[in-house]
């Protein structure tokens, strides 16, 4: 789960690749299935539309600090990264919890660097109390997040949030506090006790926090206040001459709006006349039309839901995959990263602290 065009929105736990990318990736084994968007925490239609973009691509002028990591520590574990990658959200993933009909919120930290504290508990069914004060498995899980993402790529995030709306539903998001620029990271507290998932789904919603940022996007107050009035947000966007998303103006050199120039403006008209749909279900069925029409340009069905979409997707695909040799959009938007040295470095900065994790299993 993740951010759409709205960061709110939660990454679907059937998120998974297609056959397009996989017949083009050397060693990816991931079974193609279709995404049923129906009964998921879907981007919502009514914030996810802006202009097109006219600015040229061009690389961002503020990137992200790393530190590269030794340069054979990413072969080390490729096979097993690739398994992590095919055992993420899987459709047959046994039943780890309660079936539930809505998500609920079991405890809210505040984070302060790599510790998190002062929890906030929701009011939650009895059948998710024992959930709610896990406090170690809780903690399990922020761990995994601070020892992988490194610690200069996530101070803007200052709440960290466990949820559940039970077994392979949403399993993570991220989303703008009420006091911007900075940002909750949330987490499927039953789903995360699944590796592959847990460790596809941070890569995933870290790689909002690399495109959203105040770094990348410039926040529309008025958006930001009422984000889901239309009439608000189609004035905004008219004033931004680059892609427009619910957090705000993409940067012109930023990764997201380059990304967007790159590979969205033939399919983006259409994209924008599906994506006004008010109807949930007619929307989520022309989604997936929408991808099945151009299923080579995407690493998943849920990339095809929004730019802002596409981009954490293939993203999360360029860290746990081989650099691709074939020549599909799909592939181009994963090799698209290695344009840039501090994401490469950042690349290898992750997987080697990713992999120890790996190893262990």
């Amino acid at each position: 789960m993740g951010a759409g065009n709205g960061s709110g929105s939660h990454r679907p736990a059937d998120s998974i690749l297609e056959t397009s990318v996989k017949k083009n990736i050397a060693g990816i084994l991931v079974a193609a299935a279709l995404l049923t968007l129906a009964c998921l925490c879907c981007p919502t239609n009514i914030i996810s539309y802006g202009n097109m973009p006219v600015a040229a691509p061009s690389k961002p002028t503020i990137a992200p600090t790393a530190v590269a990591a030794p340069s054979d520590v990413v072969p080390v574990c490729n096979q097993k990264l690739e398994q992590v990658l095919e055992g993420s959200e899987s459709v047959s993933a046994p039943n780890r919890g309660p079936q539930l009909d809505r998500e609920y919120t079991l405890v809210t930290y505040a984070v302060n660097g790599d510790t998190i504290t002062h929890p906030v508990y929701d009011s939650v069914p009895n059948n998710l109390k024992d959930y709610q004060q896990d406090t170690t498995s809780q903690e399990k899980i922020w761990n995994f997040i601070t020892r992988v993402i490194p610690a200069d790529q996530r101070t803007m995030v200052t709440g960290f949030s466990l949820f559940t709306d039970g077994t392979s539903e949403s399993l993570g998001a991220v989303e703008q506090t009420d006091s911007p620029p900075y940002w909750m990271l949330e987490i499927d507290l039953i789903d995360g006790g699944n590796f592959p998932d847990l460790a596809t789904t941070v890569i995933h919603e870290f790689a909002h926090l690399l495109t959203l940022n105040d770094s990348q996007v410039t926040t529309d107050n008025l958006v930001f206040v009422d984000p889901v009035n239309r009439q608000t947000y189609d004035r905004e966007a008219a004033t931004c001459p680059n892609y427009f998303t619910v957090e705000g103006c993409s940067k012109s050199n930023s990764y997201l709006n380059t990304f967007f120039n790159h590979f969205w403006p033939r399919i983006y008209n259409e994209w924008q006349a599906i994506d006004a749909e008010t109807d949930q279900d007619l929307l989520n069925l022309k989604i997936s039309h929408f991808y099945h029409k151009y299923s080579s340009q995407f690493v998943s069905e849920y990339a095809a839901t929004s730019p802002s979409e596409d981009i954490a997707e293939t993203f999360m695909v360029y860290i746990f995959v081989p650099k691709p040799s074939g020549t599909t959009i799909a592939d181009q938007k994963i090799l698209f990263f290695y344009e840039y040295p501090e994401l490469v470095a950042l690349r290898e900065q992750i997987l080697s602290n990713l992999c120890p994790f790996i190893e262990k299993r």
